[in-house]
């Protein structure tokens, strides 16, 4: 049985290369953003976080973009406007009625297609009669 150490076979004395401790010292390459060395973490955070975060290529990159904004007060509190809700609402139902009435004009209209050239009076009625309704 040969007296050499494992790993060592071919090689009389197991060498380091030059760079081992320096890469060492510094730490992955991946770990760094130019000279400034980054830190791994485990955090808690919310499943709707977690989903956003995954949207993006990396979403340390992402973490770090937001902690920078944030320093610089470009992020700012979103207030929410007294009655929005309200408001959004009443516009629904206000598109709801103004779709209803475009509807019927589009109808008296529709009746006024057919009509012959030489009944002059009865289009004019139905155009008068669609305008009557969208005001």
């Amino acid at each position: 049985m040969s007296k050499l150490k494992r790993g060592t076979i071919g090689k009389e004395k197991r060498t380091l290369h030059p760079n081992s401790k320096k890469n060492l010292r510094l730490g992955p390459s991946s770990l760094m953003q130019g000279k400034k060395p980054k830190v791994r973490h485990n955090f808690t955070l919310f499943e709707e976080t977690v989903k956003w975060l995954q949207k993006h290529k990396s979403a340390s990159a992402k973490i770090d973009e937001l902690v920078r904004q944030v320093k610089e007060r470009q992020l700012v509190e979103i207030q929410e406007v007294p009655n929005t809700k309200q408001q959004i609402s009443d516009l629904g139902k206000e598109l709801k009625q103004i779709r209803s009435k475009l509807k019927k004009a589009v109808k008296l209209l529709d009746e006024a297609l057919p009509l012959p050239t030489n009944r002059g009076g009865a289009i004019k009625e139905k155009i008068r009669e669609a305008l009557a309704v969208l005001n």
